[in-house]
C-alpha cells in the first residue's frame, strides 16, 4: 500500500458496482476449485485463494471479512471470516464460517427467500453432532450462509490419509456413531440430508458432526408453498446417492442411510464399496462389496443390508444401522434359553442348573468366541466373552490369560488411537501453519509415550516455528508503530495486517489499524480540502492575482503541511510578484 502526498485531479472512479465485483471474485475462486480433482491441487488452489484474500479483502455485508479458504464442495466455497460486529463487542473468538453458495443458488430467483426459512427453522436442528447454522444472507449476488467455525478436519482430508488401510476400527465405529446420531435426530425432526457424505463431516476433538443440513430438505409438508426446494439444484454426489435420488424420487429415509453405510465401508477399508461407481452404474454392473474381515458377522450384515441398492431391500433406518454396527452384544449369541438362564442367574452357580457336558459345552462354545474376537482384534467383544466364561467356570485358566491378554491389548490399542489421532491433527494443523495446535497434540502424544520420534521432532519443529513467528511478529509491529509516529498510515496498517497473520487476536496490531484507518480517513479529506483551495490558487494565478495564488497555497498548507504542489504554487507566485516590481522602472 502506498499513498502521495499530491493526487491527480481525475482519479480513476471506484467500480459503479462493488458487490457485483465481489460476486464476479468469488465466482471466479469457487470456478478454480471445482476444478480441482486432486487433494494437491485443492492446496495449490487454496494457497492462491488465500493470497488473492489477503490482497484485496472482500467483505460480506460490511460485516464478515473473508480471510482464508477452509474447504470447497459442490454446494460453494467455505471461507474462515472476522464477524466484525463480534470484533466491535470485543468478543474474544469473533471468527465464524461462512459459506459462499455457487451460482445454482444465485440464479434461481426464490433460493434466497427458501434457504432463510430454512435458516429459521434451524433451530429443529440443535445437536451436538450437528454444526451451528446462524444465518443466510445475501450481498447483492452473492448468497451465502453463516456458520460455527470449527476447530480440526474434515472427514474427506482425514479418508486421504488412510486409503490403502482404512481407520482402525474403534475409530471408524465413533466416528460412525457420531453422524448417525446426528442424522437420526434430523429425521425424528422430518429433515433428511439428501448429500451425506465425508466432505459434510467435520471431525473434532469433541466428535465428528455433519454440516449443510441447512440445505437439506425437508421430508414433511411444509407449511409454506415455496416453488424452490434445495434438492431440484441435484445438490447431490453420485458416489454416494442413491439409487432413488439418482431416479428424482421423493427424499425418503433410506437415502441417507445409503450414505451412511458408503461412508462406513471407506471408514473401514479406505475405498469405495462399488469401486467409486454410482448406484445406478453399480446394480447395472452386478457390483458386490467385498467383505471386511475386520468386523464381526453381525456388523457385517449390517452393512451388507444398508448397502442394498434398491430400496425396498434396504436398512429402514439410520438409527438401525447404526445400532447394529456400533452395539456389541455383551455376550455371545448362543441359544435364546441359555442367554435368558446367564443373564438371571450370573451370581448363582451354573452346575445347578446345567449338566456338566452341557456346561462343558457352553464354555468351550464362548471360549471359543473369545479366542475369535481376540484374534480380530475386537477386544471388547474378547473381554465381555472371557467374563462371561469366568462366571461359569472361575478357576479356567485359559479365559483369564486370555482376559488379561486382551484388557492389555486393548489398552495399548486404545493409546496408539489416541497417539495416531493426535499425530494427525499435528500434521494438519502444520500444513495449515497452526504451530499451537502443533505442540498441543504432540504433548498429548508425548505424555502416552514420552519417546515418540515423531512427536518430538514435530514439537520441536513447532517449537522453533513459534520463536520465528515471534521475532516476525514483534518486527511487524515495531514497523507498524514507527510508521504511524511517521503519519505513514499505509504503512503502518500493511505491517499491523503482517502481524495479526501471525497473531489475529492482538488488541495492539488491531488499534494500529483502526488508528491509521480514522487518520488516514482524516488525511484524505484534508487533502481533498487542499486540492480545492489550490484550483482556486490557480484561477488566482492565471489573472495575475499573484497576492490571492498566495493566500490559496498558504490555506492549503494548512490543511496538508508540506504539499508540494502548494508550495511550487506559492513559490512561482512570488517570483511572479518580484519580477513584477523587477520590471518598473522610476523615471
Amino acid at each position: 500500500m502506498s499513498m502521495t502526498s499530491t493526487q491527480d485531479e481525475d482519479n480513476l472512479a471506484e467500480p459503479a458496482d462493488q458487490t457485483a465485483v465481489t460476486g464476479a471474485a468469488l465466482t471466479k475462486i469457487g470456478k478454480v476449485f471445482q476444478s480441482q480433482d486432486t487433494k494437491q491441487g485443492f492446496i495449490d488452489a487454496r494457497n492462491d485463494a488465500n493470497q488473492a484474500l489477503a490482497e484485496n479483502k472482500i467483505i460480506l455485508k460490511n460485516r464478515f471479512v473473508l480471510e482464508s479458504v477452509i474447504g470447497a464442495g459442490g454446494m460453494g466455497t467455505v471461507y474462515k471470516a472476522q464477524d466484525l460486529r463480534k470484533v466491535e463487542a470485543r468478543d474474544t473468538n469473533p471468527y465464524v464460517a461462512t459459506k459462499v453458495l455457487n451460482n445454482d443458488f444465485k440464479d434461481h430467483p426464490d433460493a434466497f427467500i427458501s434457504l432463510q426459512r430454512e435458516a429459521s427453522r434451524s433451530h429443529l436442528l440443535s445437536h451436538p453432532n450437528i454444526v451451528t447454522v446462524h444465518d443466510f444472507d445475501r450481498d447483492g449476488d452473492v448468497i451465502f450462509m453463516t456458520m460455527e467455525l470449527l476447530k480440526g478436519e474434515g472427514l474427506d482430508t482425514l479418508l486421504s490419509c488412510y486409503r490403502k488401510s482404512g481407520l482402525p476400527k474403534n475409530e471408524a465405529l465413533q466416528i460412525i456413531r457420531d453422524y448417525c446420531q446426528a442424522v437420526t435426530f434430523a429425521h425424528q425432526k422430518g429433515i433428511i440430508h439428501c448429500d451425506l457424505k465425508p466432505a459434510n463431516i467435520f471431525v473434532t476433538d469433541d466428535g465428528a458432526k455433519v454440516l449443510d443440513f441447512g440445505i437439506a430438505r425437508l421430508a414433511r409438508e411444509s407449511q409454506y408453498k415455496d416453488h424452490f426446494d434445495a434438492g431440484s439444484l441435484d445438490a447431490l454426489t453420485p458416489t454416494y446417492a442413491s439409487l432413488e435420488m439418482i431416479r428424482k424420487e421423493p427424499p425418503d429415509e433410506r437415502d441417507d442411510v445409503f450414505a451412511a453405510a458408503v461412508i462406513a465401508y471407506e471408514l473401514f477399508t479406505g475405498k469405495h464399496p462399488y469401486q467409486g461407481k454410482t448406484a445406478a452404474t453399480a446394480l447395472a454392473m452386478g457390483i458386490k462389496p467385498e467383505r471386511i474381515p475386520e468386523l464381526s458377522k453381525h456388523q457385517s450384515r449390517a452393512l451388507s443390508s444398508a448397502l442394498k441398492l434398491k430400496k425396498e431391500e434396504r436398512t429402514a433406518t439410520v438409527q438401525e444401522f447404526m445400532e447394529a454396527m456400533t452395539v456389541t452384544p455383551k455376550f455371545p449369541i448362543f441359544r435364546t434359553a441359555s442367554i435368558v438362564l446367564l443373564v438371571v442367574l450370573s451370581g448363582f452357580l451354573y452346575s445347578a442348573f446345567f449338566r456338566p457336558d452341557e456346561l462343558k459345552v457352553l464354555v468351550d462354545e464362548t471360549l471359543n468366541t473369545a479366542e475369535n474376537c481376540y484374534q480380530q482384534r475386537d477386544f471388547d467383544c474378547a473381554i465381555s466373552s472371557a467374563n462371561a466364561v469366568l462366571k461359569m467356570a472361575p478357576d479356567n485358566i485359559e479365559a483369564n490369560a486370555l482376559l488379561q491378554k486382551a484388557k492389555a491389548d486393548y489398552a495399548e490399542q486404545q493409546m496408539q488411537l489416541a497417539i495416531q489421532k493426535s499425530l494427525t491433527t499435528a500434521n494438519q494443523c502444520l500444513t495449515q501453519s497452526d504451530y499451537i495446535c502443533v505442540k498441543e497434540n504432540t504433548n498429548k502424544v508425548l505424555q502416552l509415550d514420552p519417546d515418540h520420534k515423531v512427536a518430538r521432532t514435530l514439537a520441536i519443529q513447532a517449537q522453533a516455528a513459534l520463536d520465528a513467528e515471534e521475532l516476525s511478529f514483534a518486527s511487524y509491529l515495531e514497523k507498524a508503530e514507527g510508521c504511524f509516529q511517521q503519519q505513514n498510515y499505509p504503512c503502518a496498517i500493511e505491517n499491523a495486517e503482517e502481524a495479526l497473520k501471525i497473531k489475529s487476536e492482538h488488541s495492539g496490531a488491531t488499534a494500529i489499524i483502526q488508528n491509521a484507518t480514522y487518520a488516514q480517513g482524516q488525511q484524505q479529506q484534508n487533502l481533498d480540502k487542499a486540492n480545492n483551495i489550490l484550483k482556486d490558487g490557480r484561477r488566482c494565478f492565471s489573472k495575475y492575482d499573484y497576492s490571492c495564488a498566495i493566500a490559496k497555497s498558504e490555506s492549503a498548507l494548512e490543511f496538508v503541511p508540506g504539499h508540494r504542489a502548494a508550495l511550487k504554487l506559492k513559490a512561482d507566485a512570488e517570483r511572479a510578484i518580484k519580477n513584477a516590481k523587477g520590471a518598473i522602472k522610476i523615471e
